[in-house]
């Protein structure tokens, strides 16, 4: 899907937070992380409030639905109306077919018949979510039917989203797309939502004149024609005539519900897919079409930022043997959209500003989220998961192969910091036991939305997953496994032991312990290790522990640990390097080594191939080698995460040189940063804001660490340091080259809290800039810093003409100024409820739980019962029962 993945936001720091992620049923989080990690894919927030998790199962399928054809009509793009003649065609399964179920959410179903030749009557019952139609007689075994259903869909809170044009925003023309992930499509077509069906599908969509049509696979026609408003509308009578335009997509090739898409507006379309490609069995070149779809005016800028679509689809061709598989791949940019990006089938949707302006592109790289979506083509897309508790096939596959796209692009370090990035996702998050907490494969959820947003959470750890099995099988062997998957289980749905199967016929190795440990149980190892040299006896000792959770529900994990150990002096006179390994089949591990000469270097796991947490004591020498000499890039990482123990000048004096270190690979630089400020070296931090300011990744690691340095002991107890840190993050925060660095300073400087600095804060809500990434960290600063005079700044943006995050944040910082004047953000919170913007009214919801006290509960309560999706008025009862049970951050006064 479609990121954070809202708890990927903000994992790895090698490009920005291009926007917070918002499907479903969650809000917007602050400005400030990494857009590589922000490509959501139509999921959600994890549950917010505990509750006991229910199982679930894959429905039952009575029938094969084969095929779907939509006849939809808009008569104007500003009234969210669509009329809507579905014809379903299908067979029963099992025995005769007497009553077919399906979900069909907040639709007005005008009829229900049988097609002709179908030899059978029908009847039906709708409640609002479910449609359940009768056959008299039964269709028998074998028989294909089709079932014609007239409905219409008017403005639906969820699946389908309508942007009308606002006055507020003058020129930007009115809009629709679809959202189906991950059971959503139901809200304006019926259908069997669940990935355990799949289908062709056919969209027929009659718009006004001048507005293009986007759905899934080829475009058959297209054609123009004059009719009456009122006749479209379907309304008897005269009106006046004007000119409407169908589409007609097909999309011949079967794919799930949920992948259905269409999208109607107004945008310049660009073509990207200059290149050709040979699909196999095929000995003459066929051109695939890559057309990018953005706002009109920007088609222009379209190269810079997906330009080299066209390499990724020709690395994933080879990578996996398989052609693309679809008849063209369209990028559709969109207004108030909220995952990052939706991949659905040939025509991956993606947020509004995903497309990078040219002065843009140094601190904003796309490559990631298009990757990504472009991944899913083969896996969620040609072999989906056949119930939401294996997503990870879908999602930790999509994310992985967002590392081999940055091992072709960057090398080796490209691949080595993508697993680093993920792999620290996982350790952060995924810190529970069983039972309380459900393993990455479960089929215990309460919101389908739960198995995308798990503490083991299936895009990270996913990918993880398949990181440790390459480095397990090597690469030969881990490639050929994956191909024969996708040649096995193209077009079908799958489970997690078909892939586990699948690589032990082709490994010839028993795989049923590994999966079990890292998909079928909650955390990952957290080891205490230790290396130390007996210069007496010659020999090294290593050993290590277990120190997570161990019982009988979480036994301790079993794993070889690779070392690499290096002398100065080997038997040739020569310098030494060799590997040995940990291996823990129990919650300890030990081992000798014999050596030559005292190591220079020891290293543990270089090549990250166990996924866990390691905290190490060997001493700092050893460390500082590592730093300089380490086998991996990631080595590297570690040694300077690890020096923040280690105490000295010499370390110091290290961290601030690699720091500063201009020809030094940027991510260690900001690793230096990190670590410097971790242990507490704040005048070295403060340093390093006048002189490592070639680098705008340096520049924002340095300005945040000085905006939490300073906000905390360290500000608190040494004036001196205190002055020179506020007029460091001032001078970021009144303006930098760089929109990143300059929204992490005015995060910084409202963390700091210096009221007198209003008008900086102003300056940048003033700015444009890409992703209005200056306007959201100037909202985050004054939503920290809560000074009376700031909140009528704070209010403006919560206004319908700013982007939708923006507003988002703005609503998440008004409510910090309830304690100033409770009345009036009270109003305001309860107003934006009811706002079209589901990102808006979730943060709404959210900020009156930070508020808290019983009228914001019995606000919430009225919203539940007034609202006409159950979905939404079961999130907004549960935050009230989050107020009702003292779990509000700030209490009302």
């Amino acid at each position: 899907m479609p990121a954070t993945l809202c708890d990927r936001i903000g994992v790895g720091p090698r490009s920005a937070l291009a926007l917070v992620a918002l499907c479903g049923l969650a809000a917007s989080a602050p400005a400030g992380g990494d857009d590589r990690h922000a490509q959501c894919c139509g999921g959600g927030l994890r549950s917010l409030l505990d509750e006991p998790m229910r199982e679930n199962f894959a429905p039952h399928r009575v029938a094969d639905l084969s095929h779907m054809r939509l006849d939809l009509v808009v008569a104007d793009m500003n009234t969210p109306v669509m009329r809507a003649t579905q014809v379903l065609t299908l067979t029963p399964l099992g025995g005769a077919l007497a009553q077919l179920p399906l979900d069909a959410v907040m639709l007005e179903i005008e009829s229900v018949e049988a097609g002709p030749g179908s030899e059978t009557t029908t009847g039906y019952l709708y409640d609002g979510r479910r449609l359940t139609v009768t056959f008299d007689p039964p269709v028998p075994v074998g028989r294909t039917v089709t079932l014609i259903t007239r409905y219409r869909v008017t403005d639906p809170s969820r699946g389908l989203v309508w942007s009308p044009e606002n006055p507020a925003i003058p020129g930007r023309a009115a809009q629709l797309h679809t959202q189906g992930q991950p059971q959503t499509n139901s809200y304006w077509f019926p259908t069997h939502d669940y990935p355990n069906e799949r289908l062709t599908t056919e969209i027929v969509a009659t718009v006004p004149a001048g507005f293009l049509v986007s759905s899934n696979g080829r475009l058959l026609n297209r054609s123009t024609e004059i009719k009456a408003r009122r006749e479209v509308e379907g309304v008897p009578g005269v009106a006046e005539l004007q000119p409407y335009e169908t589409f007609h997509w097909l999309q011949d090739k079967p794919h799930v519900p949920y992948l259905v898409s269409l999208v109607v507006g107004k945008f310049d379309v660009v073509d990207v897919g200059v290149k050709r490609k040979t699909p196999k069995r095929l000995a003459y070149p066929v051109r695939l079409s890559m057309p990018v779809y953005v706002p009109p005016g920007r088609g222009p800028e379209v190269e810079g930022t997906f330009g080299r679509t066209p390499d990724m689809i020709e690395l994933f061709e080879k990578v996996l043997d398989e052609p693309y598989p679809w008849d063209r791949y369209a990028q559709v940019v969109v207004w108030n959209f909220g995952p990052g990006g939706m991949e659905n089938t040939s025509a991956t949707t993606l947020y509004d500003t995903a497309l990078v302006h040219p002065s843009a592109l140094d601190d904003h790289d796309r490559d990631a989220l298009i990757a990504h979506e472009l991944a899913h083509q083969w896996f969620g897309d040609l072999i989906t998961c056949n119930s939401w508790e294996d997503v990870w096939l879908n999602e930790g596959f999509a994310t992985y192969l967002e590392g081999l796209w940055f091992e072709h692009r960057d090398g080796a370090a490209g691949y080595e910091l993508d697993v680093l990035d993920n792999a620290d996702a996982v350790r952060a998050g995924d810190r529970g036991s069983a039972p309380s907490q459900e393993p990455m494969v479960s089929r215990r959820w309460n919101d389908p939305f739960d198995a995308f947003r798990r503490p083991s959470n299936p895009y990270p750890k996913g990918a993880s997953i398949l990181h440790m099995l390459r480095r397990s099988l090597g690469d030969d062997v881990f490639f050929k496994g994956v191909r024969t998957y996708v040649d096995r289980f193209k077009y079908r749905t799958v489970e997690t032991a078909d892939f586990r199967k699948t690589m032990e016929e082709v490994s010839g190795r028993s795989l049923e312990q590994f999966f079990a440990q890292w998909c079928h149980r909650p955390g990952v190892p957290r080891l205490k290790l230790q290396a130390r040299w007996d210069s007496g006896r010659g020999v090294l000792s290593i050993a290590g522990e277990q120190t997570q959770t161990i019982d009988g529900d979480n036994p301790a994990f079993e794993f070889d640990l690779p070392v690499s150990v290096r002398t100065d002096t080997g038997p040739r006179g020569m310098a030494e390097a060799r590997t040995v390994t940990l291996r823990f089949r129990g919650v300890s591990a030990s081992g000798e080594v014999e050596l030559p000469s005292e190591p220079v270097l020891v290293a543990f796991d270089p090549g990250q191939s166990v996924l866990a947490e390691l905290t190490i004591d060997q001493p700092a020498a050893w460390w500082l080698a590592q730093l300089r000499e380490g086998p991996t890039l990631a080595s590297r990482v570690q040694a300077v995460r690890q020096l923040r123990a280690h105490k000295g000048e010499r370390v110091s004096e290290t961290l601030r040189r690699v720091a500063l270190d201009r020809g030094e690979v940027v991510r260690l630089r900001t690793e230096a940063v990190k670590s410097l400020a971790a242990r507490g070296d704040a005048h070295d931090v403060e340093s390093l804001s006048s002189t490592a300011i070639d680098s705008w990744e340096v520049r924002e690691a340095v300005v945040r660490a000085l905006g939490e340095l300073a906000a905390g002991d360290a500000g608190a107890k040494d004036a001196t340091f205190f002055g020179l840190a506020l007029n460091a993050v001032t001078r970021r925060a009144r303006g930098d080259g760089s929109d990143k660095v300059w929204a992490a300073g005015l995060e910084a400087l409202g963390r700091i809290g210096d009221e007198r600095e209003l008008a900086v804060f102003e300056a940048g809500l003033n700015a444009e800039s890409q992703d209005d990434r200056v306007r959201q960290g100037a909202l985050e600063g004054l939503g920290r810093m809560a000074h009376p005079d700031a909140m009528a700044l704070v209010m403006r943006y919560t206004r319908d003409d700013a982007d939708s995050r923006t507003r988002a944040a703005a609503v998440s910082a008004l409510a910090g100024f309830a304690r100033h004047k409770p009345d009036e953000v009270h109003a305001r919170l309860v107003e934006l409820l009811s706002d079209r913007s589901m990102r808006v009214r979730m943060s709404a919801a959210l900020a009156l739980v930070k508020v808290g006290g019983a009228r914001s509960a019995e606000a919430l309560r009225g919203w539940a019962g007034g609202w006409r999706d159950s979905a939404e008025a079961g999130f907004a009862e549960r935050q009230a029962a989050r107020i009702d049970a003292g779990g509000a951050g700030q209490r009302e006064r």
